[in-house]
């Protein structure tokens, strides 16, 4: 069948409305992290996982020597302070610590440098090690450990097509594209090789995802510029799998079930002072214009119909609401993503800017 021509103003709309929708479910994810209140689950694990000493290797080396199953390793005092005792009669696992004294602190030229008052400031200078009794997590008695909030693959079929048109992306990016062992992970972008694997023991739906995901890395190669945030693996993630979350929800498929969390975790450790949702709107434009262009691959003749942008809407709203593992949320919004913007040309401008860094 010969490929349907359009003049340039019903391609025009046809962009337009892309556009639109594509700005509709970024809004539908910021306001849905917003909501969620799992942000209380993640910030357990980080307050238990954070202020945790990094071992060498040699150290890490000797913990695994004289404790094979150890998870987490802290001194005596480090675990109290987490509301941890370790328990009466249990063997300490033996590392090197530095031994050190105090020392003036020096300028790039050799000069003391000074405080408020003229007085010299001092650091600590290593001199030497010694030996430092750790305990694992095992050996302690406390509340329970908390654990970090896992994402919930994706099953089913994917939607038709869709796989081949990201991928032909990949490629035309220079990629090339491997379907194998990612070992904890479920896609890997390596920029050094060009090379994009995605995991082959999911399902359809959990494949396009990923690949999306893996696209948005490639995309989003340099730099965050977005006001506020540093450019780091959290916000790194958090705008691939916004633009993920996008670009299949624009092809009906629901992947908040996996996204919510998912997001909710990097932006949770990368934010600083910002909370998660605010994570995700800082990243809106960059994340915005990156999914417009996969989109405009992707669905070149057409763009999702408003029933489809509904019916995502609805099922995002019951993976919410349903308990599939998932902290309860707070109930959703009375008003559609699309009730909420008006279907004119300012309006959708002024929405864009809304969330430009």
């Amino acid at each position: 069948m010969p490929a349907r021509s359009y003049t340039a103003e019903q391609r025009e709309a046809a962009d337009q409305a892309r556009r639109q929708q594509v700005e509709e479910l970024h809004e539908l994810l910021a306001e849905r992290i917003g909501s969620l209140d799992n942000t209380a689950e993640w910030e357990a694990y980080l307050r238990f996982a954070r202020g945790f000493t990094n071992y060498s290797f040699l150290n890490r080396l000797a913990i695994m020597t004289q404790r094979a199953d150890a998870t987490a390793v802290a001194g005596y005092r480090a675990w109290q302070a987490k509301g941890y005792q370790v328990r009466r009669g249990e063997k300490a696992i033996r590392i090197l610590g530095p031994v050190t004294r105090p020392a003036a602190l020096l300028d790039s030229s050799g000069q003391p440098v000074l405080d408020a008052d003229g007085r010299p400031k001092e650091t600590r200078q290593v001199i030497g090690v010694k030996p430092v009794p750790v305990w694992d997590i095992s050996q302690c008695g406390g509340p329970p450990v908390p654990e970090a909030p896992s994402p919930v693959l994706l099953t089913g079929q994917a939607p038709e097509g869709l796989w081949d048109r990201l991928a032909e992306l990949v490629t035309a990016q220079g990629f090339a594209l491997e379907r194998g062992d990612c070992g904890h992970a479920n896609g890997i972008t390596d920029f050094a090789t060009h090379t994009v694997r995605v995991r082959a023991d999911v399902d359809d739906a959990m494949s396009v995802r990923v690949l999306a995901h893996e696209l948005g890395h490639v995309l989003m190669a340099h730099p965050t510029t977005a006001e506020g945030l540093v450019d780091c693996r959290g916000v790194r993630e958090v705008e691939a799998e916004s633009v993920s979350f996008t670009v299949v929800g624009a092809h009906g498929l629901d992947a908040s079930q996996y996204t919510f969390r998912y997001v909710t975790g990097w932006a949770t450790q990368a934010s600083g002072d910002l909370t998660p949702e605010q994570v995700v709107r800082a990243t809106g434009q960059r994340v915005i214009e990156t999914a417009d262009k996969i989109l405009a691959h992707t669905l070149p003749d057409r763009s999702p119909s408003e029933t489809a942008l509904d019916a995502l809407e609805a099922d995002v709203n019951r993976t919410i609401a349903t308990p599939r593992g998932w902290p309860t949320s707070q109930p959703a919004a009375s008003t559609t993503a699309r009730e909420r913007t008006a279907p004119t040309r300012d309006r959708r401008h002024e929405r864009a800017a809304s969330v430009r860094p």
